[in-house]
């Protein structure tokens, strides 16, 4: 059970991280 918390974590941390590069990107784009 810790493993697979230990890799939903790195997977939370993962998808959290893309999801703030697309905020950034659309960010961009709707500036330039």
């Amino acid at each position: 059970i810790e493993k697979f918390e230990k890799e939903a974590a790195e997977l939370g941390k993962g998808s959290f991280k893309y999801a703030w590069v697309l905020d950034k990107l659309k960010a961009e784009r709707e500036r330039g």
